[in-house]
C-alpha cells in the first residue's frame, strides 16, 4: 500500500462531511488513521516460529501512519463514519498474505548446517476485527556434525491465532497464541508439543515516537520466556528505528518509483527452536535445542501488486545444541547466513 499525503486526504475528507467547497471552512480537519508507508511491509522473518516477532508488519500497518506525518491542526481519528459497501454481504474469511522463504546455515563434518525452507498463509476473519489465522509449515534439513545423533531433518508445524485492537489515539494491544508440533515425526509426545505466543501493548508517545512493553513466550527447553519492550522512533517517512528486545531493527527507504520501493535495513535476532526427536540406534526419545544470535542485512522490494521479495545475509554466533538428556550437549563455531523471502 502506497504512503498518502495526509494534508490532502484530510481536506478532501472535510469537503465530503460539509456537503462541498462552499460548506463551513472553519471546522478543524479531522484526520483518519491510515497506513504507514510501504516500509510498514519490512519485517524480519524468524529462521523457526518458535521465535514470535516483536513487532511485525500486521501490527505496523494497525498502528497507523507515523504520528510525526500528522500536521499540527490535525488528531488521530477511528475510521468508521463513511462506511463503504456497508450492505455488502462480508466473508467468513478473507486471503490476507501467503509467505514462502528458504534460509541456509552452511556448515562442516565438525558443525552443524541447517537449510530450511518455510510456507505460511494468513487468514482474516471480516466479521471480527483485528482477528487472524496464520498456519505454517516448515522443515530443517541438518547437515552435521559427526559427534552427534541428530536427525536428517526436523518439522515445524503450527496454527498462530493473532488479535490486534486499537483502543484509541495512544494505546493498542496485541495478542498472539500458537500451538504447535515440533518433532522428527518420530517423537510425537507431549515432548514435541510447543505453545508459542506474545502479549504486547503500544503506546503512542509523542508525534515521533512510540514505547512497545510486553513479553514473548518461547515455550523452549533453553528459554521459556523473553521480555519485550523498547520504542520506535520516526526519524522521516523514509526512516524508522526500532530499539526493541529481543529484534532491534533500523530500516531506510533507498528507492522509490512508480512501480516498485526499496528498502534497506540492519536488525538482531534470537533463532533457534526446540523439537521432540528419536535418536541413534537405541531409539531413546529425547529433546534437542538449537540457538543462536545473529546480525543481519537486509533488502526489501515491494513491486506493484503487493508483492515482497526480501534478501538477507548475516552473521551467525554463539551457536549451541543441547539435549534434554544432556548427552552430546556442544557449542558451534559462527557461521553465516542466507535468508530469501517472498510475501505474495
Amino acid at each position: 500500500m502506497g504512503s498518502v499525503d495526509g494534508k490532502a486526504w484530510a481536506q478532501s475528507s472535510s469537503v465530503q462531511k460539509t456537503g462541498g467547497a462552499g460548506a463551513d471552512s472553519s471546522q478543524p480537519l479531522q484526520h483518519r488513521t491510515i497506513f504507514m508507508p510501504r516500509d510498514a511491509e519490512i519485517e524480519q522473518v524468524s529462521q523457526s516460529p518458535q521465535v514470535p516477532n516483536v513487532l511485525d508488519a500486521d501490527s505496523r500497518e494497525a498502528l497507523g501512519i507515523p504520528p510525526q506525518l500528522l500536521e499540527d491542526d490535525q488528531s488521530w481519528a477511528d475510521p468508521g463514519d463513511d462506511c463503504v459497501d456497508c450492505d455488502a454481504i462480508v466473508p467468513l474469511i478473507s486471503h490476507k498474505q501467503a509467505d514462502a522463504g528458504v534460509t541456509w546455515l552452511p556448515g562442516t563434518d565438525d558443525d552443524l548446517g541447517i537449510f530450511s525452507i518455510n510456507l505460511s498463509e494468513t487468514i482474516e476473519v471480516p466479521r471480527f476485527e483485528g482477528f487472524s489465522v496464520t498456519p505454517y509449515f516448515g522443515v530443517h534439513y541438518l547437515d552435521g556434525p559427526v559427534q552427534t545423533d541428530l536427525p536428517a531433518r526436523v518439522y515445524d508445524t503450527s496454527v498462530a491465532f493473532r488479535w490486534f485492537k486499537k483502543q484509541n489515539e495512544k494505546w493498542s494491544y496485541e495478542l498472539e497464541v500458537a500451538p504447535g508440533v515440533y518433532s522428527d515425526f518420530k517423537n510425537v509426545t507431549s515432548d514435541s508439543l510447543r505453545i508459542t505466543g506474545k502479549g504486547l501493548a503500544y503506546y503512542v508517545h509523542s508525534r515521533s515516537k512510540q514505547f512497545v512493553m510486553g513479553v514473548v513466550y518461547l515455550d523452549r527447553e533453553d528459554i521459556a520466556l523473553l521480555p519485550a519492550a523498547g520504542m520506535i522512533m520516526w526519524f522521516s517517512e523514509g526512516s524508522r528505528l526500532e530499539l526493541i528486545f529481543p529484534k532491534p531493527k533500523y530500516t531506510y527507504r533507498i528507492e522509490k518509483t512508480e512501480t516498485l520501493e526499496r528498502w534497506a535495513y540492519v536488525a538482531g535476532e534470537f533463532g533457534g527452536g526446540s523439537w521432540g526427536i528419536r535418536r541413534g540406534s537405541a531409539g531413546f526419545d529425547d529433546i534437542a535445542t538449537y540457538s543462536d544470535l545473529r546480525l543481519i542485512g537486509g533488502l526489501e522490494t515491494k513491486h506493484e501488486g503487493g508483492m515482497i521479495s526480501k534478501l538477507e545475509v548475516g552473521f551467525v554466533f554463539n551457536r549451541k545444541l543441547e539435549y534434554k538428556s544432556d548427552i552430546g550437549n556442544y557449542d558451534i563455531s559462527p557461521t553465516g547466513m542466507m535468508r530469501y523471502q517472498l510475501t505474495f
